[in-house]
Parts: C-alpha cells; structure tokens; sequence
C-alpha cells in the first residue's frame, strides 16, 4: 500500500525558535505542543480564507495580498513589507542539529547605491493667479470663458430652432427633387437633426464664485450681502453661472415659505433684483423658476413666523416692484407673461377664502402693472371683496402696511 501522507503541521522547535527570537525561553514540552497545534489551526485557517480570495479573483497562484485579505478578514493587522510579484522561495540551511528555512537577501553595496544616478525630482505644485473681473469687465484671456453678448442669449431664447439644421429635401436616383411626384404617396415624416444636449460645467474659479457669492447673500454679515449683490448686478461674466442663481433662488423660496423665515426670503428677493438690473444678462429663459417664486412671496398665505409683528408687507410690496419690472422687461406677444401673471392676481381677488394677506398681496402686484390694469381688473375686484364683512380690517391692514 502507498504510504499515508502525514498533515502538515508545525514542530515544536520551529515554536521554540520563534520563542526564543523575541526573548521568550525556557517553555516546556507540553507547552510548546499546545502552542504549536493552536498556531498550525489557525495557521489553516488563514490559508484556507487566502485561498478563497485567490479562487475569487479567478488565479491559480496564491499572493501576499491574498494572505493580507485573510488577515483582515480575522480582524488581525496585516503584515507590512511582504509585498513582491514575483515568487520568493525559501532556502534550506543545516547545523547544530538544527534544519531552517529561510528567505536569502543580497547584500547592497552603498558605494553603488550611491555612485547610481537617481529619479527624477517631481515639479514642486505651483499655483497661477488670473483676474476673473477687473473693474466690472472679464479680461479676455484663455482661463476665462468667453462673455456671450446679450443679443445671442435673447436670439438663442427667442428662436431655438435657429440652430438645428434641416436634413436636405429627399432626391430621386437621377438627381431630381422628387416634391413633385409625392401628391398621390403618402407624406413621408420630415427629418431633423436635434442637438445633443451638453452639460455645462463650471471651472474652479466659478464655482468658488458661485459658493461665496450665494453664501454672502442669504449670510448674517450685511456688508458682504452688499458687496456680493453688487457683484450680481454689475460682473458681465455670469451667464454661465445663470442656471445655477436661478435654481438656487426657487429652491430657496420653496423652502424658506414652508419654514416661514421672513429674512431669508427677503435675501432671495434682493437676489433676484441684482439679477434683473444686470444689463448684460437676459432673463428670458430662466422665467419659469424666478417668476412663481416671486409670486409666492406676494400672494402666500404666511411668510413669517409672527404675521400680526413682522413686517411681511414690506417683502409683498418688494416683490410686487419686482414682478412690474419682470412684465415691463420680458412681456412679449409670444409669451404674454403679464397678462398670465394679471388673470392668476384676478383669480386670487375673486376667491372668497383667500386670506387677508392674499388679497393685500394681489392688489399691491396689479396696482404696480399700470393704470389701465387697475382699471379693467383692479377696480371691478375691488368692488366685489368690498361686500364682504372683513372689508375694513383689510383696508386697514392696506393702510398700516403703506
């Protein structure tokens, strides 16, 4: 029969040696029995995880980092400096008595290590200094992005099919446009090239703009908040940035009217402002978010914590200026937004649960729209909400807030 093979496990002098290394002697037989088959389980243990995580990585020869996985595994700190790709075999050395294994490290000559020349030194990191503005004007250098003129924003606002590009009329096998031939076929479908969307990113600079200027705004310090605001209403450099003041400023009211924070609303409106008196910026395209969070600061129902002390009628009456210069500015016959934002302050005066402070709010927007929207909606609205009871408390709500 063939001979059984034997497990391996490790000896009791292998244990002693170990012992005696770090300064431990003196052990006893049954000792260094019990410590050598608790060290060989454990051992197994290690090496059956390593190999685990060979298998998983889909190799045939086990690693170092196989062993350090296992390691972690156990909640045991790895062993640093036994990393090499390739495989180092141990060497086998007699005497005494005594059989050892051990790993073979050449010697390293100093003379040679210093005699070899050595890397190269990496560039130390530098920093470049740029002017984002100078006096109001962006320097026109490669770091900055080139301002777009106000009449390309309105073009690209107004028209945005002015940039996508017709596929050419379908033509015939001898060349001819087959238009004429088409009466009795079915009308094919007309192709169009769409542009693919972009995403416009900000460069460092811009975004640490945005981040200190947005901070400055809604902040506690009021002479930064004039300084950044004053930078939003002159800088000829934020259109890139536009999108980003625009959400910013309706994700702001949305919040704040929930919480009823009366300052930071009025911050968010003072924002809104810069923007609109910034002459080299257009508008247009970011209506759809600027233009109900000024109307909810005018016609909600609540916009602070204390309605009967604070000062709320000052932030409606603000923001009622605000949607004057929004309809004088960008009204146009395509988008007719002042005569939707004059039908949605009607609604409000002809809803008979409609708080005070709606109606206040409604009357202060259309009064600011012109005499002739006084006229046709104000005056016949104010005539109905006068036959209600609660007509006096509100006129002298109207009066203390004026």
């Amino acid at each position: 029969m063939a001979e059984q093979k034997q497990p391996s496990t490790l000896s009791g002098d292998s244990v002693k040696i170990i012992a005696e290394s770090i300064g431990i002697g003196n052990l006893t037989e049954e000792s260094l029995t019990t410590m050598s088959d608790d060290a060989t389980y454990r051992l197994k243990l290690l090496i059956q995880d390593a190999k685990k995580f060979m298998r998983h990585g889909k190799r045939k020869k086990l690693t170092q980092a196989d062993f350090d996985h296992a390691l972690k595994v156990r909640n045991i700190e790895p062993l640093y400096g036994f990393q090499a790709k390739d495989h180092i075999p141990f060497r086998f050395a007699s005497g005494g008595g005594r059989e050892l294994y051990f790993t073979e490290e050449k010697e390293i000559e100093l003379q040679d290590v210093i005699n070899s020349s050595g890397p190269k030194v990496p560039m130390d990191v530098t920093l470049k200094a740029h002017w984002l503005s100078i006096e109001g004007q962006q320097p026109a250098i490669p770091e900055n992005p080139p301002p777009a003129e106000k009449s390309e924003q309105q073009l690209e606002s107004l028209d945005p099919a002015a940039k996508l590009a017709a596929v050419k009329p379908l033509k015939d096998k001898a060349g001819k446009d087959t238009t004429g031939k088409a009466k009795h076929r079915p009308r094919q479908p007309e192709l169009v090239k769409l542009k693919d969307l972009e995403i416009h990113e900000l460069s460092v600079e811009q975004q640490f703009y945005y981040k200190e200027i947005t901070e400055a705004c809604v902040g506690s310090d009021e002479s930064r908040r004039a300084e950044a605001l004053q930078s939003l209403a002159t800088d000829p450099g934020l259109y890139q940035m536009l999108p980003r003041f625009s959400t910013f400023v309706c994700e702001g009211v949305k919040v704040n009217v929930v919480q009823n924070n009366l300052a930071l609303l009025i911050y968010l409106m003072r924002m809104v402002k810069s923007l609109m008196d910034n002459s080299a910026l257009y508008l247009e395209k970011y209506l759809h978010e600027l233009t109900p969070a000024i109307c909810t600061c005018i016609v909600s129902k609540q916009l602070c914590m204390r309605p009967d002390v604070d000062n709320h009628w000052a932030l409606r009456d603000f923001a009622a200026r605000l949607m004057h210069q929004l309809c004088k500015t960008f009204t146009t016959s395509t988008n007719n937004v002042q005569t939707r934002v004059t039908r949605m302050f009607t609604r409000c005066l002809q809803n008979e649960k409609a708080p005070l402070a709606t109606y206040y709010g409604s009357i202060s927007a259309l009064g600011e729209l012109g005499h002739e929207v006084i006229r046709r909606r104000l005056v016949p609205s104010d005539l109905r909400v006068s036959s209600c009871s609660c007509w006096g408390c509100f006129c002298a709500l109207h009066s203390d807030a004026r």
